[in-house]
């Protein structure tokens, strides 16, 4: 029988530990919805003095890009579930993430610009802003090699919007209907 060391074990421990963190990188009451501040209401859309890294305009152009990706129906839409708050407070920990979506903001500007000069993402109309987003998003779904910097940024966007949603009181209980409820019984199998 093999001898470890506690030194070993320790090892053993702290690389069990990582590769767990690296799976899933936040913890369990991180989630959106188990933020007890988020848990019911409906979020506005941050201002710059309640940001943790982007601006007043950014939030704006991000709450417009999620709602682009979670319209209002029956139920509230991304803004209102909160997710520009939760793409910042995503993207304030991680400057991969920083990088990218400024690198993004900057060039969703500069198509908006070249549509209509002067104007920025949120002043372009809808059917404006979808036909700017529109390829970005097929070139994401079509899973093709290496995506391009705007192609990356638009699909950590509409990742960190479907987290955000799926994890929040509307996109979770209103949405999808979750209950969490505790069985009383847990019957065997009956083969």
């Amino acid at each position: 029988m093999p001898s470890y060391s506690t030194d070993r074990r320790s090892l053993l421990k702290i690389i069990g530990a990582i590769g767990a963190t690296c799976a899933y990188p936040y913890a369990g009451d991180e989630l959106f919805a188990q933020a007890p501040d988020h848990a019911h209401a409906h979020a506005p859309i941050p201002t710059s003095a309640s940001t943790q890294f982007f601006n007043e305009r950014d939030m704006k152009t991000i709450a417009r890009m999620t709602d682009l990706i979670v319209p209002e129906t029956d139920t509230p839409g991304a803004s209102a579930a909160g997710v520009p708050a939760y793409i910042d407070a995503m993207v304030a920990r991680n400057t991969d993430h920083q990088l990218v979506m400024a690198d993004g903001l900057r060039w969703l500007d500069a198509e908006a610009a070249k549509l209509s000069a002067d104007q920025k993402f949120v002043d372009l109309t809808e059917a404006q802003q979808v036909a700017i987003l529109q390829p970005l998003c097929e070139a994401y779904d079509a899973k093709e090699g290496r995506y391009s910097r705007v192609v990356q940024f638009f699909s950590l966007v509409k990742n960190l919007t479907a987290d955000g949603y799926y994890t929040s009181y509307i996109g979770l209980i209103q949405e999808l209907g979750f209950k969490n409820e505790m069985s009383t019984e847990y019957p065997g199998c009956s083969k």
